[in-house]
């Protein structure tokens, strides 16, 4: 790539007193030439590979001045280190050759070099055979849809037109600030591994003025940024990492600093940004599939009758023979413990106020009509972000009507993902 200190640009005396002094190349081959003069003096025994004079792989890979990248043998980008020299850190990127090798060990692969993938796990429908499926669009573009919702258009068509919805929701009418939106997503999706969320949030936020070095600071415990950012950020960390970690007293300092509307809908934001990761992750989706545009106003009459789904009928054997449990940290929670447990989170006090039915109903603008529930987390996220909330409800009606599942079998998935997330609801 071009010369960081030639002698007919930024010059460095230091670079001078060690025999380093170097126009900057005009052709390849000049460029070449200096390479490897570099080669021979510090005696290296990798390659070193030498840009074109127009800096085609630099710009893309915004290495300039130099930047650290880890590369899987799938061709997956599996690290990239801030730039240098400040976030030239050769100690993460050891880290993660060391967890790519072990991770490449295990039978399941990491949820990046899935993503490497050249096929989905699922068929993937084209964008023409999507729009056949999915309800009756009330507006629409003439832009391809995310890859995403090609997974999904055929098998669950409202769901997918509901998730389309809510996408653009999170995207561009959350409350959150645009750049703070966007970091946080960028966070949620870094600890999750997803490469989608990543560079979706990367492309959002460039779209509202970030540039490169900015998004690239978004590591570490965020030092660099103000601290009203900082602890949102924090917090999108752990309660994407490790959600039962979280404390009272740090959902308290949050409100003071944001106000319970914003929490609110960071906690959305947070749960959607999880579930689309999963999503995106499970699916086994190409990183190549994926589509980085802006947040696209789609609307669809989800109402509406969608073809009906043809589905595989599902072999079953019966058997007397109980199957027992040997997981000693699943069988250390029995029934009675789980109770108890239960009982105990129905005493704590709640971090954030929670409404009557009456406020809930006079805090929804009109043309929304929430139904009305006892459920407490349902009450508290229409109360606070009505829109944001009742665009997941219609996700989670849209699936049940789609998926149509047997409910012993979703209620077992349901208890299983609630107990490894230690999560007593």
């Amino acid at each position: 790539m071009r010369e960081a200190h030639p002698t007919d640009g930024w010059r460095m005396s230091s670079n001078d007193k060690v025999g380093i002094a170097f126009a900057q190349p005009v052709t390849k081959e000049d460029r070449t030439q200096i390479a490897k003069t570099c080669c021979a003096s510090l005696q290296m025994t990798m390659p070193l590979l030498v840009d074109n004079i127009d800096d085609e792989v630099g710009h893309a890979y915004s290495g300039m001045p130099d930047r650290l990248y880890v590369i899987d043998r799938l061709g997956q980008v599996v690290y990239q280190g801030g730039r240098g020299p400040f976030f030239f850190k050769a100690g993460e990127m050891e880290q993660a050759l060391a967890m790519l090798l072990l991770d490449q060990e295990t039978p399941e692969a990491p949820a990046k070099v899935l993503q490497g993938k050249s096929k989905a796990f699922v068929p993937l429908v084209s964008q023409s055979d999507a729009w056949k499926h999915l309800p009756p669009a009330t507006q629409k573009d003439d832009q391809p849809l995310p890859a995403w919702s090609l997974a999904l258009a055929k098998t669950l068509p409202r769901a997918a037109a509901a998730l389309l919805q809510l996408d653009y929701l999170h995207r561009q009418k959350n409350p959150i600030e645009a750049r703070l939106r966007g970091q946080i997503r960028y966070v949620a999706a870094k600890a999750n591994g997803c490469v989608y969320g990543q560079e979706q949030a990367a492309s959002d936020l460039r779209a509202a003025g970030v540039d490169d070095y900015d998004i690239d600071i978004l590591v570490g415990d965020f030092g660099k940024l103000p601290a009203k950012s900082r602890a949102a950020l924090l917090f999108a960390r752990k309660l994407t990492l490790a959600a039962d970690t979280v404390t009272d007293e740090e959902v308290a300092k949050l409100r003071e600093r944001f106000g319970d509307q914003q929490v609110m809908a960071m906690v959305q934001l947070l749960a959607y940004a999880n579930f689309q990761d999963r999503l995106l992750l499970s699916l086994g989706i190409p990183a190549k599939s994926y589509s980085y545009g802006p947040a696209r106003d789609l609307r669809f009459d989800i109402s509406a009758a969608a073809p009906p789904v043809q589905r595989p009928k599902l072999n079953t054997v019966e058997s007397s023979e109980g199957r027992r449990v040997l997981d000693p940290d699943w069988l250390r929670l029995d029934f009675a413990t789980l109770k108890k447990q239960m009982e105990q989170q129905k005493a704590r006090p709640p971090r954030i106020p929670v409404p009557t039915w009456e406020e809930v109903v006079k805090a929804t603008p009109k043309g929304m009509k929430p139904r009305e529930t006892d459920v407490l987390w349902s009450r508290v996220c229409v109360h606070y972000q009505p829109e944001l909330a009742l665009g997941w409800f219609s996700c989670m009606s849209s699936f049940r009507q789609d998926a149509a599942m047997d409910r012993v079998l979703e209620e077992s998935i349901f208890w299983v993902i609630t107990r490894e997330i230690h999560c007593f609801y």
